[in-house]
């Protein structure tokens, strides 16, 4: 009879009701992560517990382990979706003949537009955590760079986003009271000031 080796078998992906056993719990994780949203938009972090998120996910506490180790992992999962979405979303807003005004009407725009996502971007970023921190630090670069993408003084980038963030933070926490246009009109000289200065020395051809 001839020697067969053995062969390692890799066992088919598990399904449930057609869909793929890691389908399922990426599903399951999205949900979370968009009642995480949800929950802190209208309870603040603090108020956003375990099992407040399961019952607005439909899940059970099971499944919120299942995905992530504890409630911080969450909030940044959650942190980094509303960042990377609202980021999005004023790309395409941000276009015009004045590109800085442009940015700045789309950011303010989208905010007012989605003010639960805002108040989790804004409002309940820990940065004591220094996971959260640096989510944090890598977003004040993204959104330096929607007003001054070609400047060389990178101070001056960090500066102008500090200043537009806080003004931002600020008009969350007053319930978005004044319109776009006069939010917009505050925070311009900051974004406008993290523009490269035209080079002097350059000769005209």
């Amino acid at each position: 009879m001839p020697h067969v080796k053995n062969r390692r078998m890799t066992k088919p992906a598990r399904r449930y009701g057609g869909v793929a056993l890691e389908d399922r719990q990426a599903e399951r994780r999205d949900r979370l992560i968009r009642a995480a949203i949800d929950v802190s938009a209208r309870l603040g972090r603090d108020g956003a517990s375990v099992a407040l998120i399961c019952a607005e996910a439909g899940l059970t506490a099971r499944y919120f382990y299942e995905s992530f180790p504890n409630r911080e992992a969450l909030f940044l999962a959650a942190f980094g979706r509303v960042q990377d979405e609202l980021f999005n979303r004023i790309a395409v807003r941000a276009a015009g003949r004045d590109p800085v005004r442009a940015a700045l009407a789309g950011f303010f725009a989208v905010l007012a537009e989605f003010p639960g996502p805002a108040r989790v971007f804004l409002v309940d970023l820990d940065e004591h955590e220094p996971a959260m921190k640096e989510l944090g630090r890598a977003a004040g670069e993204r959104f330096g760079a929607l007003f001054a993408p070609d400047a060389a003084n990178t101070l001056a980038q960090a500066g102008a986003a500090g200043a537009i963030i806080q003004i931002a933070r600020r008009w969350v926490r007053n319930g978005f009271a004044e319109p776009v246009d006069d939010v917009v009109a505050t925070a311009l000289p900051f974004a406008r000031a993290a523009r490269p200065a035209p080079d002097k020395n350059l000769k005209k051809s």
